[in-house]
């Protein structure tokens, strides 16, 4: 149950940071630079973590060359998903990312799904289909942004499981900042000069709660790492979904018509996917 609160709190956290990367890239800011900035703010706040829970060793490094490409990558779709369709849109698409981690769990950590995980994924599949009036093809041609998406939460559905071994190598509040420290460095190469060094960009007020908020739910959520399975910890997650649809209508002032069914839909699957 502990596990479950914290992954339903970091949820909380990164549901506002997804908001606020969506009203920098509403105001014209580099979607490259706003997914690089939150990561040197989050791991400067986390740094006196990695000094009193130091965790490095050979696996976690090891662990680091694999996740650490695919997570770049995700953070990359990501951030071109919310600049190319609507939040709410875009992160009702999000929850897929149990239906991954449950995948490449069973695979990797023999964490297998029972019938009732098995229906859980089917609501999610379900959900998708009504959002897109069950014209996938159509919808994805006018909708790019749900491609980069779906690219997203596979690579980052994937990058669960691992993070969750590079977890129990070392501890989460260390791998917390390790994260932080190489995101800040991954996603660096995508960033242009002129915008690293444009002082504009850090006027303004969203950029430091995007590394605050980061930091919360990074640590948040790799504590509760520990404490249940990783598809538990995906699934819980998903409560991001809800509050996506809530900054997307009455923030954003995005249409929602039709999508409050199918995200209760999608979290009723992620639901099950847990209690299986």
């Amino acid at each position: 149950m502990l596990g479950i609160t914290l992954a339903l709190i970091s949820s909380l956290f990164w549901g506002t940071n997804d908001y606020l990367s969506k009203r920098l890239l509403i105001k014209g800011l580099d979607e490259h630079f706003t997914l690089w900035v939150r990561f040197p703010i989050a791991c400067l706040l986390l740094t006196p973590f990695s000094i009193t829970h130091w965790g490095m060793n050979a696996k976690v490094l090891m662990y680091a060359l694999i996740w650490l490409p695919f997570e770049v990558l995700g953070g990359i779709f990501f951030i071109k998903a919310l600049k190319h369709t609507s939040l709410s849109v875009a992160m009702s698409f999000y929850s897929f990312m149990p239906v991954f981690s449950a995948l490449f769990g069973w695979l990797l950590l023999g964490e297998e799904p029972s019938l009732l995980g098995l229906l859980g994924i089917s609501l999610v599949i379900l959900a998708s289909l009504l959002i897109a009036g069950f014209s996938p093809a159509e919808f994805f041609r006018k909708n790019r942004g749900v491609l980069y998406m779906l690219v997203s939460t596979a690579l980052f559905g994937f990058n669960v499981v691992i993070g969750k071994a590079s977890i129990m190598e070392s501890n989460s509040l260390f791998f917390s900042w390790f994260y932080t420290l190489c995101m800040g460095f991954g996603t660096l190469i995508f960033v242009k000069p002129k915008e690293i060094f444009n002082r504009e960009n850090y006027r303004h007020c969203e950029v430091p709660f995007l590394g605050l908020f980061f930091a919360l739910g990074d640590i948040l959520y790799n504590l509760a790492l520990v404490f249940t399975l990783s598809s538990y910890v995906a699934s819980a997650e998903r409560l991001s979904l809800i509050i996506a649809l809530f900054y997307g209508k009455f923030l954003l002032r995005e249409r929602t018509e039709g999508l409050f069914v199918p995200a209760l839909l999608m979290i009723l699957g992620n639901m099950l996917l847990a209690l299986s």
